[in-house]
């Protein structure tokens, strides 16, 4: 039995499906990703067939060196109409030895850096630190703070990173792709930015945001014109 809106599992399911033509199109052969029921939430994710969460062979010159894994908590947003992200989880693992490289982490209710970057290395000038602070000296503690809750790093972001610093064997036509995704994750999270400055603040929060895009569109104007 589950309490999950029909329409939420619809939505999360259509959500999935672009997850898994993005990374089918980048770097990761028949992606298994799907949408599981979780109460009153849909997790977006990587499953076998029993229905428990895997991570994804990434592979570098053919071989298997990397594991991605990737990981959404969906709901509705407090408009009931779009879905948001509760919680979300990249990170790139080294197979052999089932241990982390680093972690991309969002968590919509945290107080402090909701969304952040956890590197799993080693730094001698940061335990120094860490130390002196009354903190434990592992680097990968750190939560390094990116964007915030809508503009944090997206899916595209994580897969162009692991092709940029560990060379991940890639799909033809994969950077095409990866534009597009970040494209479309840009509008939307434009949009959802827009909901929070109208909820916040209903009052002047839509004539100046109305103020802002008539003095985009005039400046596109008039350098078309010139």
């Amino acid at each position: 039995m589950t309490d999950a809106d029909p329409a939420l599992i619809e939505t999360a399911s259509e959500f999935a499906a672009e997850v898994g033509d993005l990374l089918d199109r980048t770097v990761v052969d028949e992606p298994p990703i799907g949408a599981q029921v979780a109460d009153d939430r849909v997790v977006v994710g990587a499953f076998d067939h029993d229905g428990n969460t895997v991570d994804m062979p990434l592979a570098i010159q053919g071989e298997h060196r990397l594991d991605l894994r990737v990981s959404f908590r969906c709901t509705f947003d407090f408009t009931g109409s779009f879905l948001a992200i509760e919680q979300s989880e990249f990170a790139l693992i080294v197979p052999a030895v089932r241990h982390p490289v680093v972690r991309f982490d969002y968590v919509r209710e945290r107080a402090w850096a909701s969304a952040h970057v956890q590197l799993h290395a080693e730094s001698s000038a940061i335990g120094f630190l860490r130390a002196h602070a009354g903190k434990t000296s592992e680097t990968w503690r750190l939560h390094l703070p990116v964007g915030g809750r809508r503009f944090r790093p997206s899916l595209e972001d994580v897969i162009e990173f692991a092709i940029a610093e560990f060379n991940v064997d890639t799909k033809d036509d994969y950077a095409e792709r990866i534009e597009e995704g970040r494209k479309r994750w840009r509008r939307l999270q434009v949009k959802a930015a827009i909901r929070d400055v109208i909820r916040d603040d209903p009052t002047t929060g839509p004539a100046e945001l109305k103020e802002a895009i008539e003095r985009a569109t005039q400046s596109i104007e008039d350098s078309v014109g010139e």
